[in-house]
């Protein structure tokens, strides 16, 4: 049986707090002692599961938006609680003599690890629905007609061309560059640079144009909400896509009004 001065060598060695030489002999005694050995692991496993780099570490999370998905709800008071339940059945554990209490204690460790593990699943699951509404509402046949003719246009029109052959980058600098040198104001480029930006995964930049088509008083500035709508599809963030839907409902007349109300049920 392993007693309490043992627990104290098990946290000390996990918690990188011994000496070289400490470690050594602490290892020597792990290889020799098969019941040692098992209490390593599980100390192990349960500390894994309570330091906040661990969980960001996981296999599942290494695409970058899901990894800032799941640091959000690390942070959220949700996950504090469940943390904080498993570190009290970690302080528990070390306390334990008796050996049929601590088969008991494994098994709610286990139960614990499996509900974060649940937790993990469940973001990285909702990020592949929102994957899903992403590929079915996302189109630029919404986008309006820039084609203008004459010379001094040119610009223009190789910016549109360079849209549609998906060179996003060069279409960017066209558009930028004819806004720069145009005497007029014309938010629907944003439109353009936004779904650009988008395409980039540059969700941030395609906000921003997005709102200044939005926040315009053009006839077609309502499109710009089911524009931002794509976006937060995209990177699965469903309380601000749920919000956007909710404005869009609120007036019969914006864009894509029906085609929100069907989205917004399909996410309830």
């Amino acid at each position: 049986m392993i007693d309490e001065n043992t627990y104290l060598k098990i946290e000390a060695y996990l918690g990188g707090d011994m000496t070289p030489e400490e470690q050594a002999q602490f290892e020597t005694m792990i290889a020799q002692d098969s019941e040692l050995q098992k209490e390593v692991e599980l100390s192990n496993q349960i500390n894994h599961y309570l330091n906040d780099e661990a969980w960001l570490a996981n296999d599942k999370t290494k695409n970058s938006k899901a990894k800032q998905e799941l640091e959000d709800y690390i942070k959220s008071d949700e996950a504090a609680q469940i943390k904080s339940k498993i570190q009290l059945a970690g302080n528990t554990y070390k306390e334990v003599k008796n050996k049929s209490s601590k088969i008991q204690y494994f098994i709610g460790a286990i139960a614990a690890v499996f509900i974060v593990g649940l937790l993990v699943t469940s973001l990285v699951f909702n990020k592949t629905n929102n994957d899903d509404l992403y590929a079915a509402y996302y189109s630029t046949d919404d986008l309006p007609s820039l084609v203008k003719r004459g010379v001094d246009n040119n610009e223009l029109n190789s910016a549109i061309i360079e849209f549609k052959n998906k060179d996003y980058e060069k279409a960017i600098h066209s558009f930028q560059e004819y806004q720069d040198k145009s005497q007029e104001d014309e938010p629907l480029l944003n439109a353009y640079i936004g779904f650009s930006y988008l395409e980039l995964d540059m969700p941030e930049e395609a906000l921003k144009n997005f709102d200044i088509l939005l926040n315009s008083d053009i006839i077609d500035s309502s499109k710009a909400l089911w524009y931002k709508s794509l976006v937060y599809m995209k990177i699965g963030d469903t309380k601000n896509l749920k919000s956007t839907l909710s404005t869009i409902i609120s007036n019969p007349e914006n864009f894509n009004h029906k085609k929100a109300i069907q989205l917004q049920e399909k996410l309830d």
